[in-house]
């Protein structure tokens, strides 16, 4: 299995090098994750990615078995409505016949790697290049990113190290790059021609304050449950504010699950108590988990936790208190 994985990176990265020799710009390639929304009849028939150049993705269609045009020009159509992307067809071999009918019909292929007939990016290379668009928010992908690199230090880091660090796709850092590049934070260094990477050569105290304005609350609900928490989940909200700080907790605890894991807890059928009353638990839903690593308990990190309160949390001095003792701990620069 090991093997079989390692193998799929190599080829991953030998179809980055041969699209960059041919269009001389970056291309980054990752798997397409969303199989669970096609029909079984598309799932068994392509092997299916995503490939990314000069800041457009599309999917790229791999046929497993040999596929007539006319089921090719249905089936496109059919992934394109799905996936709300672009489609080309990844082809070893072609005949003559339905080379010169796509190129006709405008069907985007790539052809054994070294030929490449993709028309909805040419439109984008010709076309003047618009001033990227700050995003209305930040992403929690891209607020994760931010966290990791004041908690690891990370002062220089290019696309891939960035991917290893995080656990995540390269496409996926791509696109945090691109949100950072767009709020002109000026952390990301070269271009479409070149490689890009993070950059950050100032205090960790001087990065917080570029980057607080931007930060969001990762809660986005709360469940007030009249029982225990159902499996062991991490501390959060004031429950880690106390476990970072001299701060005494509430009389229930407070705990943190990810967006994504919800369904499987299905925490709406759990006994709940009215707003206002006392519970036995709360758990908290977070755009994103980012667990300290810096102790044996399970809990959030700190600059989360301390991003999940609300005003009026902060309006309690005794809370005002316990996060400055965690800027001091974790933040701010001893000199």
């Amino acid at each position: 299995m090991c093997y079989n994985d390692k193998n799929r990176v190599t080829e991953g990265e030998l179809m980055e090098n041969r699209m960059e020799s041919l269009l001389h710009i970056p291309c980054e390639e990752s798997e397409f994750s969303d199989t669970d929304t096609l029909p079984l009849f598309l799932r068994g028939t392509y092997r299916l990615k995503i490939l990314r150049i000069a800041d457009i993705c599309f999917l790229t269609a791999a046929p497993i078995e040999k596929v007539n045009l006319a089921a090719m020009r249905k089936q496109r159509k059919r992934l394109m409505e799905i996936t709300g992307m672009e489609c080309a067809f990844r082809l070893k071999t072609i005949s003559a016949y339905a080379r010169q009918k796509m190129l006709e019909e405008g069907i985007p292929f790539i052809l054994d790697d070294k030929e490449l007939y993709l028309p909805f990016l040419g439109v984008v290379l010709t076309s003047k290049k618009k001033e990227k668009v700050p995003p209305a928010r930040i992403s929690y992908l891209t607020q994760k990113m931010l966290l990791t690199v004041l908690y690891n230090g990370i002062s220089n880091a290019t696309v891939t190290e960035m991917a290893k660090t995080l656990e995540i796709s390269k496409m996926s850092v791509s696109r945090c790059f691109d949100e950072l590049e767009a709020f002109q934070l000026g952390m990301i260094e070269g271009n479409g021609k070149t490689r890009r990477y993070f950059r950050w050569n100032k205090t960790k105290r001087e990065f917080w304050d570029m980057v607080r304005p931007l930060l969001r609350n990762p809660v986005e609900k709360e469940f007030l449950l009249d029982c225990t928490i159902p499996r062991p989940l991490p501390k959060s909200g004031l429950t880690a504010i106390s476990h970072f700080s001299m701060l005494a907790d509430n009389s229930y605890g407070t705990y943190a699950i990810a967006r994504q894991a919800l369904k499987d807890l299905q925490l709406e059928k759990l006994p709940q108590v009215p707003q206002g009353e006392i519970p036995v638990a709360v758990i908290q839903v977070m755009g994103y988990v980012c667990l300290y690593e810096g102790t044996d308990e399970f809990v959030i990190d700190p600059l989360s936790a301390v991003l999940s309160l609300t005003q009026e949390d902060m309006n309690d001095p005794r809370i005002e208190g316990a996060v400055d003792e965690i800027m001091e701990e974790f933040l701010y620069d001893r000199t």
